[in-house]
């Protein structure tokens, strides 16, 4: 029986589309555009957050199922070409997001 789909894809891709572009903050040479998701505590398995070097209040298994649930949504979220992304002011927010060359904008206007 095939595993259940993390992200309702669709639901995602049009609320990213209605999603303005803005300039990614850590590329100047890129627009980016986000959805927010929810936090770690809602979305994955443990519930917890953690890092490499501080994991103490989390276990082997659960950091693993952690893991294999972040990688089935970035598989998920390919065929949309998006990402998952920690926030920017709240590791624990996780938002799904595009980029693209701000090149490609400029010649959409221009032509």
């Amino acid at each position: 029986m095939p595993e259940e789909s993390i992200f309702n894809i669709e639901n995602l891709k049009a609320e990213l589309e209605s999603a303005e572009w803005d300039d990614d903050p850590e590329n100047p040479d890129l627009l980016s555009r986000q959805v927010y998701l929810g936090t770690v505590f809602n979305l994955y398995p443990s519930g917890k957050f953690y890092t490499p070097w501080a994991n103490s209040n989390v276990t082997e298994a659960e950091a693993l199922k952690d893991e294999e649930w972040r990688e089935r949504a970035e598989s998920e979220l390919e065929a949309i070409h998006a990402s998952l992304v920690n926030g920017e002011g709240d590791p624990c927010d996780l938002f799904v997001a595009q980029y693209r060359d701000k090149e490609e904008t400029e010649e959409e206007c221009t032509a």
